[in-house]
């Protein structure tokens, strides 16, 4: 690496001694298929010294512009920057052509379908479930956009996978030469249909049910906060952790384990004194199910305690 530096150090030198005149005529429209500028991109360098002309064409002007952008540089500002460089002591610029140069990159427009498939594919792969139909179209129009031209690779990424929306974003990453060139976001509108469990009657929280409360509709779902109840999970019934109202959908977090002791619930509370077993009752703090320990409140008393559910409504003081 040092001897890189030092070699690239002593050109510039012997550049420099050879005193000259380097003539660079700007190009008033340039069309790039690099990623990067150089002098010799904009602009005809000649010089004697083959060297000098190519140390000069060679000099970097920056990045490219983005797909569909237009820059332009001044023949002033390319001067000065040329006279900044030690490549340029001892060299006599003279700068003839365009006074101004338009620079663009060769570009291909995205297309716009191709980028809906892919969101859409995103989508059906993340919540297209068996027994699910979804319908997915475009919320807003996409603009018009360009990328480089050339082969292009993309990658869908969802914005929020934790649940189905009516309306759902999805970024689309369009690469270039292996590296991200620009990200698209496509706003899908979402519909979704699929059998669910509705309530035939009303019924209230801590309620057992079965599925004869229910009537299986097929109902649109994307618009629901929570993923509905799967046909068939209420065949061993349930309890609701919140009340029903008429027509309305079941979903999962709705419904818990028949055997299942909820938050609330007044329970038959066991525990062991000399070898006698007394009961009484109380009231569960959280959810559990048979086998967990839970934290009770004994119904004449504001202390608590914990206890293991052993059956529905039944919980014991263990260690007594």
């Amino acid at each position: 690496m040092r001897a890189a530096v030092v070699a690239a150090g002593a050109l510039v030198l012997a550049l420099s001694a050879r005193a000259g005149e380097v003539v660079i005529s700007l190009r008033p429209d340039v069309l790039l298929s690099t990623p990067r500028v150089t002098l010799a991109d904009v602009a005809q360098v000649e010089a004697d010294d083959a060297q000098l002309r190519q140390a000069f064409g060679g000099v970097s002007l920056g990045a490219a512009p983005l797909a569909g952008q237009v820059e332009q540089r001044s023949r002033a500002e390319l001067d000065l920057a040329m006279r900044s460089l030690s490549l340029s002591r001892g060299q006599r610029i003279v700068w003839r052509g365009a006074e101004r140069v338009r620079i663009q990159s060769q570009s291909q427009a995205l297309d716009g379908e191709l980028l809906l498939d892919l969101a859409r594919a995103q989508v059906q792969q993340r919540f297209g479930a068996a027994g699910q139909e979804l319908q997915l179209s475009l919320a807003a129009p996409l603009p018009d956009l360009a990328a480089p031209a050339g082969a292009l690779q993309y990658r869908a990424r969802m914005v929020d996978a934790s649940r189905l929306r009516p309306r759902m974003p999805v970024w689309i990453d369009v690469m270039a030469q292996g590296a991200v060139y620009r990200s698209v976001i496509v706003p899908l509108a979402v519909s979704a249909y699929r059998s669910v469990y509705v309530a035939q009657r009303a019924l209230p929280a801590g309620a057992v049910a079965t599925a004869a409360d229910f009537a299986l509709r097929r109902e649109e779902v994307a618009d629901l906060a929570d993923a509905p109840l799967a046909e068939g999970a209420l065949e061993q019934g349930g309890r609701l952790r919140q009340p029903l109202a008429v027509g309305q959908v079941v979903t999962v977090r709705q419904i818990a384990p028949a055997a299942m002791v909820l938050r609330g619930d007044r329970v038959r509370l066991v525990t062991a004194v000399a070898g006698i077993e007394v009961e009484t009752a109380a009231y569960a703090q959280a959810d559990a199910v048979v086998g967990q320990q839970v934290q009770v409140r004994p119904e004449r008393s504001n202390d608590m305690v914990t206890a293991r559910v052993m059956a529905p409504g039944l919980v014991r003081i263990e260690g007594r």
